[in-house]
């Protein structure tokens, strides 16, 4: 009888171990969605954007206009600065939709990578870009949206 104790308290005791162990390092990683999307300062599906990083002004253009997702999306970051390694994280802030990693080249002072976006139910889509030098975030990050 008291193997039988000891044995379902260890089983507890593993199964409670094993759910905070999840739950502690998938915290960090999980991304909130938004419910309320506000008006973004410029919208990338009439124009090109730019924003200030590090003193620069950075200009960014998404092509086809409008964006549209299931489609090739030519993007372009001009005036970025110089990065070894630059890549990007494209994902959903109002949807799980997983992340997409496109590759970049640079041509003079310009970036460019192709992406397709993913769709899903929702009749505006927010995604983030994120850049990055390697696994380092730059701290530099621009919105969009796409309409369904």
């Amino acid at each position: 009888m008291k193997n039988l104790l000891a044995f379902a308290l260890a089983i507890i005791f593993a199964i409670c171990g094993a759910y905070f162990y999840t739950n502690s390092t998938n915290s960090g990683k999980k991304r909130e969605l938004l419910t309320t999307l506000t008006p973004l300062t410029c919208d990338l599906n009439t124009q090109e954007c730019e924003y200030n990083f590090k003193d620069k002004k950075v200009l960014i253009n998404l092509n086809p206009k409008p964006i549209a997702t299931l489609n090739e999306l030519d993007l372009n970051i001009t005036n970025l600065g110089e990065f070894k390694k630059l890549n990007a994280r494209v994902y959903g802030l109002n949807m799980y939709m997983g992340d997409i990693v496109p590759q970049f080249k640079k041509i003079n002072n310009t970036y460019h990578a192709k992406l397709v976006l993913s769709s899903c139910t929702l009749e505006v889509m927010r995604f983030r870009i994120e850049l990055f030098d390697d696994e380092t975030p730059l701290d530099f990050y621009f919105d969009f949206d796409v309409k369904r």
